[in-house]
């Protein structure tokens, strides 16, 4: 299941969407597309190519870049058991109805991410993604909806692993 969206471009999030169970990483969204931005052009630099997915514990994140439009990438986080080829596909449809909807708002973007916030309306009207079910912390009609979920202090704890491991080697 879809979790959460961003659509980046040249490290600025367009879109950071959360469905389903209302899983929200961050209410920092800069905090994790920086990182995310920062990873993609590390292994460009390194490899040559782009990430496909990052796993972590209990969820994976699934990148698509966009070959028409020049810094634009797609992320899916999606829990950590889903079928691989059915993100790999969900990423496709969302990049192409996106670049499809948004082309000339993209070729004259002006730092405005607000003409952006209805594209996941549509996605759940297109049966792509599902809606919040309005019951956790990230959905306006709960109590503690300004705590942190799980996802994000796993999220932490893995970053760190992750640059201590470039850092010692």
């Amino acid at each position: 299941m879809i979790q959460n969206l961003f659509i980046v471009k040249d490290g600025i999030a367009l879109v950071n969407q959360n469905f389903g169970e209302c899983h929200s990483l961050t209410h920092d969204v800069n905090l994790i597309t920086s990182y995310i931005s920062a990873l993609q052009m590390i292994s460009e630099e390194i490899t040559g190519s782009s990430i496909k997915s990052i796993n972590f514990n209990e969820i994976a994140f699934h990148f698509y870049i966009d070959t028409k439009i020049s810094g634009l990438f797609y992320i899916i986080v999606a829990d950590i058991d889903d079928n691989q080829k059915t993100i790999s596909n969900k990423i496709r449809k969302i990049g192409d109805l996106f670049s499809q909807l948004y082309f000339q708002k993209i070729e004259h973007f002006n730092g405005n991410i607000g003409q952006f916030k209805n594209f996941g309306k549509i996605l759940i009207e297109k049966n792509i993604a599902k809606g919040n079910c309005g019951e956790n912390s990230e959905c306006d009609s709960c109590p503690n909806r300004n705590n942190e979920s799980r996802i994000i202090e796993n999220f932490k704890k893995d970053k760190k692993k992750f640059i201590d491991h470039f850092t010692s080697a």
